[in-house]
């Protein structure tokens, strides 16, 4: 039966896979060919903030974008900016090799996924000011900075349909109207993120130290060197799994030296200064896990029959880093706090299915068959409260939920289709044509290409045509049909024949570069009397995009233009405007953002005669340019 399916992948059909049509089917291809605004309403299926992965419930104006890209060889699309799904700036993202901050982190690097893998930046925005943001508070004790527009893909015990997607505005919005919890834990009904699954892309390298020896130590062993104390009964264990040098007896009690532990841990800058090292928090599963039991033998306990379990510690540092531990293995804990005599005492708990000590007599207390809560699995959004506004960023990444983790704990978050429906109805309804996405960089294509493979993938089997390859960067159908991706540059598709060429956010292509291409590219454009260029993008000041817009409006060029103002997109009306101005800050960012009001403005210069006049930006452009 796998036979069939490309790659095992029941959602795709194989190339040259036999097809019967009945004859409603038929009918529906020939309609769906005929028309890509109906194919796209009925069969293609993106991801919505309310509902997942839904049917394409176009609004008018991306109806429009696609009758014009399927009626004209040539389509220029001007669109208002969007607002950024942003994070602040200090907030800590874990990557495999540690951690680095929204501040920090550049495209091309790696960053964990929910789903246990590293996934890579594709787009990261410049830091942006006077967004309204909130502060989460986390079940868990973790709490997040995020601007109104960042997503979160949540659950509730109260929903049937399973996850959505929400902003932190519309999360602030329904806690705002939802009771307490008697137990004041938060609201009822409160929203939740399931917890991460294990991260399972860290190396296995052999560590200096054994990582249960070091949990060990670093439990019950002497801050200044490299003895262990321990009760008699554990000693017995603890000979089988450690190499000791000497041993001391003081009645139940026993000290001992392990062999040249106290070198290794001076070599790790860990005498005097006990902390887990970030080589073995980004180690594999097993060093991972072996550690826990080291830290769990010395410093950890369970409820008697149960598989509750508890870790108390006096070193904050190494509490936090224990937190970090067990959200890698992805295990949910809380941690309290207990004041004695002006000295405070963590206690970290946690529920698993892991076994997570080595020492017979505490695995012995295990109930292995009581089942966990699935409560135990969720980290619920306790509080959300509006803060003073931060400066914010916002990534994309390269993976289909677009998931990756933030916070001490790894708490999963969301980041940030019309031409991709157009290119995939192309591609579909047309037999060996060539279709180019590119973008500014080679990372944004490639998202692009995900999501129409997404879109691919949901299509009912008969309307899909079989599949001759498939990867991250290109595909090809079994009626000759190919997709590639590129950046947008002088050299990427010269030598190509192309039926369609994408360009997407060109106006963010570097000026020089989108002469040089468009240079370069027009030959391969009027080769064919059918060949197809749409661009699409947002204003980004006076550049190659800008002159190809102007001459598009004046009928210079054989371009068509579409623009699509703010209010276009259903929601948004005066209040939503009067409050994005206010997030903003200003009027002119209102005008420059979603007016586009930069290809329109007036400026006074002087002349040479000295008469100060108004000019357009735009006539003056064309001044320089001449």
């Amino acid at each position: 039966m796998s036979e069939k399916y490309y790659m095992g992948n029941p959602l795709l059909k194989r190339a040259n896979t036999p097809t019967e049509f009945t004859q409603e089917q038929l009918i529906e291809l020939a309609r769906c060919a005929a028309d890509p605004v109906y194919f796209a309403k009925k069969y293609i299926k993106i991801v919505n903030i309310d509902d997942g992965l839904v049917q394409f419930d176009m609004w008018p104006f991306q109806e429009k974008m696609l009758k014009t890209f399927h009626e004209n060889r040539f389509s220029i699309c001007k669109l208002p900016r969007q607002c950024g799904k942003a994070l602040a700036l200090d907030t800590k993202i874990p990557t495999p090799d540690g951690w680095t901050t929204m501040k920090d982190i550049k495209v091309g690097d790696k960053v964990l996924s929910p789903n246990g893998s590293s996934v890579t930046i594709l787009t990261k925005t410049d830091p942006m000011y006077n967004h309204k943001c909130y502060r989460l508070y986390f079940d868990n004790g973790e709490e997040i900075v995020a601007d109104a527009d960042h997503l979160w893909e949540v659950n509730s015990s109260y929903w049937t349909s399973g996850k959505k997607i929400v902003t932190s505005d519309e999360i602030a919005n329904i806690y705002k109207n939802k009771d307490s919890n008697k137990r004041g834990k938060g609201v009822q009904g409160s929203y939740y993120i399931e917890s991460s699954k294990p991260i399972n892309t860290f190396n296995s390298n052999q560590l200096p130290i054994d990582p249960y020896l070091l949990g060990v130590w670093l439990g019950d062993g002497y801050s200044s060197d490299g003895r262990i104390i321990a009760h008699k009964d554990d000693f017995n264990y603890y000979k089988t799994k450690i190499e000791i040098e000497y041993e001391r007896i003081n009645g139940n009690c026993i000290r001992f030296k392990v062999l040249n532990l106290t070198q290794k841990l001076k070599s790790k800058n860990l005498l005097k200064n006990k902390h887990i090292p970030q080589e073995y928090l980004r180690s594999s599963y097993k060093n991972r896990l072996e550690l826990l039991r080291g830290l769990m033998d010395t410093d950890g306990s369970l409820r008697p029959n149960s598989r509750s379990f508890e870790f108390y510690q006096k070193n904050y540092e190494l509490t936090t880093q224990v937190v970090e531990l067990l959200s890698s293995l992805g295990i949910k804990s809380r941690i309290r706090i207990k004041k004695i005599k002006d000295c405070l005492y963590y206690t970290i708990s946690f529920t698993t299915t892991e076994i997570v000590f080595n020492l017979p007599r505490k695995v012995k207390l295990i109930n292995k068959d009581r089942p966990t809560r699935v409560q135990d699995k969720r980290i619920y959004i306790q509080k959300i409260e509006e803060v003073e506004s931060v400066p914010v960023a916002c990534i994309s990444v390269d993976s289909k939920d677009k998931l990756f983790l933030c916070g001490n704990s790894f708490i999963p978050t969301h980041n940030s289709t019309t031409a991709v429906s157009f290119l995939l109805h192309y591609a579909i309804f047309n037999d060996n044509v060539s279709i180019a996405i590119l973008a500014n960089k080679a990372s944004t294509a490639k998202d692009l290409l995900g999501r129409l493979q997404v879109s691919f993938e949901n299509l009912p089997d008969w309307m899909q045509q079989g599949i001759k390859s498939w990867n991250k960067t290109s595909l090809e159908l079994e009626n000759g049909s190919k997709i590639i991706t590129a950046s947008t540059s002088a050299s990427s598709v010269r030598g190509g024949s192309y039926n369609i060429i994408f360009l997407d956010e060109f106006a963010f292509v570097p000026n020089s570069v989108a002469m040089n291409f468009m240079n370069s590219v027009y030959p391969t454009i009027s080769s064919g009397k059918d060949s197809k260029v749409i661009m699409v993008s947002t204003p980004n000041g006076l550049n190659h995009f800008y002159k190809m817009w102007d001459e598009a409006i004046k009928k210079e060029n054989d371009y068509t233009p579409i623009e699509i103002q703010w209010n276009d997109v259903p929601g948004r009306d005066e209040k939503w405007k009067k409050k994005t101005i206010a997030n903003l800050g200003s009027e002119k960012s209102w005008l420059q953002e979603f007016e586009s009001t930069c290809f329109d403005t007036y400026i006074e210069i002087e002349t040479e005669d000295f008469i100060r006049k108004k000019i357009k930006i735009g006539e003056l452009y064309n001044e320089l340019s001449q």
